[in-house]
């Protein structure tokens, strides 16, 4: 005997105006719980401009035919990255754990380029000056604001002209977030099998 399957919307967090991102098929709607989803942030936001990042989205309930996510994190496509590299300049990596004003603990990855080669204590001032205003919007400001802010580039120009005072900058990307809760519940959902 064949198990019917059913066609679920998958709907995206409140962040991104619930807009239905795509649709998957299943005969047993518990496996769609947890299940990961990607998608261009060209799609959601029609800005044809950001074409080299991409959304994660993780379904955490389901509402009839409608599968609801949230947001488990975003990255930059490796290609972004290598272009903005090229000789004779110093790159700038730089990795920290926020805490917004709602309590929700994001992993962010942001590189930087400054237009020389120049000496590490310069390249470190640089990289404090960024941290220290990521940690600052992010306390001010809820997780979904936030998000909304690297998404936007809002905060990207924010960091460029607060760390441009240090050195001036050439090209700036977060170039991931993570949201830290949703590996601790994939820690303890394989802990638990």
């Amino acid at each position: 005997m064949a198990l019917k399957k059913h066609w679920y919307d998958i709907v995206a967090p409140s962040m991104f105006e619930n807009k239905v991102i795509g649709e998957t098929l299943t005969a047993d709607p518990k496996q769609l719980i947890g299940r990961k989803i990607e998608v261009s942030v060209m799609d959601l936001t029609n800005d044809y401009s950001k074409f080299y990042m991409k959304v994660q989205f993780q379904i955490e309930k389901l509402d009839g035919n409608k599968a609801h996510t949230k947001f488990i994190g975003h990255y930059c496509m490796r290609e972004r990255i290598y272009r903005m590299i090229q000789r004779r300049i110093r790159r700038v990596d730089s990795i920290q754990d926020v805490k917004t004003k709602d309590g929700k603990t994001i992993r962010v990855k942001t590189v930087f380029i400054l237009l020389k080669r120049i000496n590490t204590s310069v390249k470190d001032a640089t990289r404090r000056k960024s941290r220290e205003l990521i940690d600052k919007i992010a306390g001010e400001t809820d997780f979904n604001d936030f998000i909304k802010l690297i998404i936007k580039g809002e905060l990207q120009q924010k960091i460029r002209k607060d760390v441009s005072k240090v050195y001036p900058i050439g090209d700036l990307e977060i170039r991931k977030t993570e949201l830290k809760e949703s590996k601790v519940l994939e820690k303890a959902k394989k802990e638990a099998k």
